[in-house]
């Protein structure tokens, strides 16, 4: 608790603020499950950026401290609270359909609670600036508004929606999922596939679910039948445990490689179902 007053209650009020946010914003959408399913893949693809500039470029440090054990896991539980709420205010532009100028007002006013952020001590820079934050966010902003009408008006061609689900996959399996196994202490990876031995795990569950995702992805919209998605999916228990054999995944024992395999697998399918499903309904 020593460091809730001074550190851990400004990514609690951010984050309830961003709650607050996506339950107005899919209130007031007119097609909530695709609403839903357009801010799961708005915030996929902030951290699917976010995180790679954070592990692989080392832009920039959060210090929420509500992680203890692992500095570098607390620093990637305060870029979370970031993400959801920059994508949770990308959707309220959408669909409120809000003005261009709007766009500016918000990406300053990011500007100005990361520089709230640097003055408490609670956030830093690296080699990144804040005016990088002010150019990245009206992209972003605009680009989440002019899609999401699109999306609405047009409907969203086979190409783009993969693209939107593998991006919606992100928040919904590997923050839950994968970061969540890494943090149970029962299943991890390679330490070596960077210099960095702290970062390389993380870069490892990023390139694993892109793998499993796309093949995943694949056999879901191929439509195959269940004896050729059946293969495939047993091709990844092997890949895995080939994987576990060459120390790139690391497993408690074979009854952790069996649960992580297992519920990795069918929990994607089951998020590519949902998302398939929310953004098709009417």
């Amino acid at each position: 608790m020593i460091y809730f007053w001074s550190n851990t209650i400004w990514y609690v009020l951010l984050g309830i603020s961003t709650i607050s946010i996506v339950i107005y914003s899919i209130s007031k959408a007119k097609r909530r499950k695709f609403t839903f399913a357009y801010y799961m893949t708005l915030v996929g693809l902030v951290l699917f950026f976010e995180t790679m500039i954070l592990i692989v470029f080392k832009s920039y440090n959060y210090y929420p401290m509500i992680i203890h054990t692992s500095p570098f896991d607390d620093v990637i539980a305060g870029n979370l609270f970031s993400q959801f709420s920059v994508a949770a205010t990308a959707l309220l532009v959408a669909v409120l359909n809000l003005k261009n100028y709007w766009i500016l007002i918000l990406s300053g006013i990011y500007g100005l609670i990361e520089e709230l952020f640097l003055a408490l001590g609670i956030y830093s820079h690296n080699w990144y600036r804040t005016w990088m934050t002010l150019v990245g966010l009206t992209i972003y902003f605009w680009w989440a508004k002019k899609n999401y009408i699109k999306g609405l008006m047009r409907g969203i061609k086979p190409l783009r929606l993969y693209f939107y689900i593998f991006m919606g996959l992100f928040p919904l399996d590997v923050i839950t999922l994968f970061w969540g196994f890494i943090l149970s202490g029962y299943q991890n990876y390679t330490r070596n596939l960077i210099p960095d031995s702290v970062r390389s795990p993380y870069l490892a569950s990023f390139l694993y679910y892109t793998f499993v995702a796309v093949i995943i992805i694949s056999i879901y919209f191929l439509r195959l039948k269940w004896r050729w998605k059946s293969g495939v999916i047993l091709g990844i228990y092997g890949i895995n445990f080939i994987a576990y054999k060459l120390h790139i995944l690391y497993f408690y024992n074979m009854f952790w490689y069996v649960v992580f395999s297992t519920i990795s697998i069918f929990s994607i399918y089951l998020s590519i179902a949902l998302l398939d499903y929310c953004y098709k309904n009417k």
